[in-house]
């Protein structure tokens, strides 16, 4: 009990941070650490940039535990023994001191996880890092071999030529490492496209948010014809925090389908709606009112109302179709991710209390509960 939080909104956080933990500390925490173990070879190109961004990640986990004991709620949840799980490699394979003394707060919440006995039965006794790392460690052990006194007492080795192409050699190998890093920063560095090229890359995305908005425009008419719905909230990926994008998304779900179609697309302009787009800095929102429902509700009311809880700015106003977003705050723990379902447990809310939302206070388990992202895509 208590592992998915003690409600809705405490549950749609724990989500938000175990997706965090998935995409942005495992991948780049797997790249540096399994070539270590020897899993697969190194790419140090790859290495490179995965120390980034597991430093990037800590950041945003040592800022949100500044003032959190734990990372949901005041307890243990499913969050901590994700994010907790996922350090385990990097604290016994890869991290040190040096690397790990910017997060205190982070260094405090693990070692109170790893502390727990329900912890210490499936990870056992996890070894703190060290101060030297382990390439530090080695050099150590070098050392004392090159003051071995029998390779000094030849003097004719120390003059020959033979020895001095080595450091050569060592050097040219730096100078094809340091090109190699140049050339692949600049691969990741975004090129600028011809404008042919960034026509056809506009005309592409715009293609796959209007096929998503589309699909999603055909399953929330289904589902709220099913439950008797007149108002529908939901998120959706391929728009990616664009509000342009977003609200042309909400177009295609609104078009009227054609039954002749072999795959049917939009047909919920009837229905009213709230849709959601994480960015990576920030959240977009637009909000869409159906002419007939004007009366019942405001959509700039509606749309205030929900980003006001997060510290929104509401971007175009409109009877039909408002727009607003959230900026991304690491110091308030604002993230798009984390925000988007209290958001949308929010909006759904606004809806209630104007009677436009069916109550979940039925004792009917069998009910279904529409308005968070439940349809993938």
């Amino acid at each position: 009990v208590g592992l998915y939080g003690q409600n809705l909104i405490e549950g749609g956080m724990i989500d938000s941070w175990m997706e965090f933990c998935t995409h942005e500390l495992e991948v780049p925490l797997c790249t540096w650490v399994l070539p270590v173990t020897g899993a697969y070879p190194e790419i140090p190109e790859a290495t490179a940039c995965a120390k980034e961004d597991v430093k990037r990640s800590m950041t945003v986990l040592d800022k949100h535990l500044l003032h959190n004991t734990y990372m949901v709620g005041n307890s243990i949840t499913l969050a901590d023994i994700s994010v907790c799980c996922a350090l385990v490699d990097g604290m016994t394979h890869v991290f040190d001191e040096k690397y790990l003394k910017p997060f205190p707060n982070l260094m405090r919440w693990f070692q109170l996880c790893v502390g727990q006995p329900e912890f210490k039965k499936i990870l056992g006794q996890v070894k703190m890092p060290s101060g030297e790392g382990k390439a530090s460690g080695k050099e150590a052990k070098k050392e004392p071999a090159k003051e071995a006194p029998k390779k000094e007492p030849a003097p004719k080795k120390e003059a020959a030529p033979k020895k001095e192409p080595a450091p050569k050699k060592e050097g040219k190998q730096e100078k094809k490492k340091e090109k190699q890093e140049k050339d692949a920063k600049k691969e990741e560095a975004p090129q600028e496209l011809s404008p042919e090229d960034a026509e056809k890359a506009k005309k592409d995305k715009l293609k796959k948010v209007m096929k998503e908005g589309g699909k999603r425009g055909v399953e929330i008419e289904g589902a709220a014809d099913m439950g008797g719905l007149q108002f529908f909230c939901t998120s959706v990926d391929q728009p990616e925090g664009d509000l342009e994008l977003l609200e042309k998304c909400v177009e295609a779900m609104n078009a009227k389908s054609d039954p002749g179609e072999e795959e049917r697309k939009g047909g919920s302009g009837h229905i009213g709606k709230m849709v959601f787009s994480c960015g990576v800095e920030h959240l977009a929102v637009v909000a869409y009112v159906p002419q007939e429902k004007t009366k019942d509700l405001s959509c700039e009311e509606w749309l205030s109302a929900v980003l006001a809880t997060q510290g929104g700015e509401v971007v175009s106003k409109g009877a039909l179709v408002s727009t607003g977003k959230v900026k991304a705050n690491a110091d308030k723990g604002i993230f798009p991710l984390k925000i988007r379902e209290p958001m949308i447990l929010e909006a759904n809310n606004f809806l209630r209390k104007k009677g436009l939302f069916p109550d979940n206070d039925d004792d009917d388990d069998d009910e279904c509960v529409f308005g968070d992202d439940d349809f993938p895509a």
